[in-house]
């Protein structure tokens, strides 16, 4: 297959798949994370237009306004405004992130709360069975929970 096919393949998967997760009403999956690169762009890209502008501006007042602001102002301008939105986003993706792990840890939870109630399900069954109680008399049961003796088996001193 030709690889330019291909790579247009994938970019209709992805385009397809961004639009099936905007128009997802019930929100199962997260597109504010994918969408952070493009907005970064988009703002980045608007804030040295608009600073650009102001330099424009600055020119039309004055010349040394306009030399003030284009070589020190819009520079300074720029970056901090860069790192502000960087931080910013950075924050949120930690925050979705974390949002994450909490839901995997919830799923796991609820598998382990299910094995806990069938391991106490089986315990109290086979205490009712006579043959487990003979059994363990002989061995010298143990509590599952505590691992203490439970009494059965031993011998009474008089």
């Amino acid at each position: 297959m030709n690889m330019k096919k291909i790579f247009k393949k994938i970019e209709k998967e992805k385009i397809l798949s961004f639009f099936q997760v905007l128009f997802d009403f019930s929100f199962s999956e997260m597109l504010t994370v994918r969408m952070f690169p493009i907005l970064y762009f988009v703002i980045l890209a608007a804030s040295l237009f608009g600073i650009f502008y102001l330099c424009f501006e600055a020119f039309l007042i004055s010349i040394p306004r306009g030399v003030f602001y284009l070589f020190v102002a819009a520079p300074v301008s720029f970056i901090t405004l860069a790192t502000i939105v960087r931080g910013i986003m950075e924050f949120y993706i930690v925050v979705f992130r974390m949002a994450e792990s909490i839901e995997e840890m919830r799923i796991v939870s609820d598998k382990i709360t299910g094995i806990t109630d069938t391991v106490e399900g089986v315990n109290r069954l086979t205490k009712k069975l006579p043959f487990w109680n003979i059994v363990s008399q002989k061995n010298g049961a143990r509590d599952v929970y505590t691992m203490r003796d439970t009494g059965a088996g031993q011998k009474k001193d008089k």
